[in-house]
C-alpha cells in the first residue's frame, strides 16, 4: 500500500474538473476503491460527503490516516455495501475493471439520485512496454500479449457502451493526455504496483523489474511516460 501510494500518479486537473462537474449540486458522493486515495485527496472538499469503499485494509489504513475532511472510509466491496441511496455522484478511479459488472451497474442506479451521475476514470499508460518490449519477451511475454482480461479491459474498453446498455442516459467519454518523468528506480517502484506483476511468481517478477531498471540506467537514466486519462459517465 505505501509503494502504491507513493509510485502511483495523481489525476490530471482537467480530468478531475469533468468528474466533479458530473454532478450539480454535488453534496453527496460515494468512491468505489478508492486505494490510498489518490483520487481522493483530489476531489474531497469541505462540504461534501464522500464515502469510500475499499476492501484493502492496508490501502484503506493509508487512506484513513491522510484524515481527509468529510471523508468516511468503510472497509467492503460495493457490491456488497448497502449504504443509502440519494447519491449525488459515484465514481472509481483506477477501479471498476475490477468490479461485478452483472451488479455494478444496477447497485450504482439504485444509489443515486434521478440526475445523478456515474463516473468511470482511468489513468492508462500509453507506451508503459514500448521501450521494453525485449524485457518482457524475456521475461514475461504473456504480459505484452495481455493475457489479463481486466487490464484489456481497462485499456481498450468503451464503457460508455455498457453504461447505455444498463439504463444510464447522457453518457459521455471524456479523454485527456499528459506526461511524466521518471527515474531507474521510480519505474521500478511504479511497476511492482501493477496487479498483472504482482501475480507473477517472485523469482519472475524480481527478475523483470531488476531487467527494467538496468535498462532505465542503460538509456539515459530516466523514462518518459505518456498517459491518457478516460472519464466515462451517465446519468441516472
Amino acid at each position: 500500500a505505501a509503494a502504491y501510494d507513493a509510485a502511483r500518479p495523481s489525476y490530471p486537473a482537467d480530468a478531475i474538473a469533468h468528474l466533479v462537474g458530473l454532478a450539480d449540486p454535488l453534496v453527496k458522493a460515494v468512491e468505489i476503491g478508492p486505494g490510498t486515495g489518490k483520487a481522493t485527496v483530489a476531489v474531497a472538499r469541505p462540504g461534501l460527503d464522500l464515502v469510500g469503499l475499499e476492501p484493502d485494509v492496508e490501502m484503506a489504513q493509508v487512506l484513513i490516516e491522510k484524515g481527509l475532511p468529510d471523508v468516511s472510509v468503510e472497509v467492503t466491496r460495493f457490491e456488497d455495501w448497502r449504504g443509502g441511496d440519494g447519491v449525488d455522484l459515484i465514481y472509481a478511479a483506477q477501479a471498476w475493471h475490477w468490479v461485478d459488472a452483472e451488479v455494478g451497474y444496477s447497485l450504482a442506479l439504485r444509489l443515486l439520485r434521478p440526475g445523478g451521475a456515474l463516473g468511470l476514470m482511468w489513468n492508462i499508460p500509453e507506451n508503459r512496454y514500448d521501450q521494453f518490449a525485449d524485457v518482457y519477451r524475456h521475461h514475461a511475454p504473456h504480459i505484452l500479449e495481455e493475457a489479463d482480461e481486466r487490464i484489456h479491459r481497462r485499456d481498450k474498453h468503451d464503457w460508455t457502451v455498457d453504461m447505455a446498455e444498463a439504463g444510464l442516459t447522457d453518457v459521455h467519454r471524456f479523454t485527456t493526455h499528459w506526461s511524466r518523468e521518471l527515474d531507474a528506480v521510480g519505474l521500478r517502484t511504479l511497476y511492482s504496483t501493477y496487479s498483472d506483476h504482482i501475480m507473477l511468481p517472485d523469482d519472475t517478477r524480481n527478475g523483470l523489474l531488476d531487467a527494467l531498471e538496468a535498462t532505465v540506467v542503460e538509456i539515459g537514466g530516466s523514462v518518459m511516460l505518456q498517459y491518457r486519462t478516460e472519464v466515462f459517465s451517465g446519468r441516472a
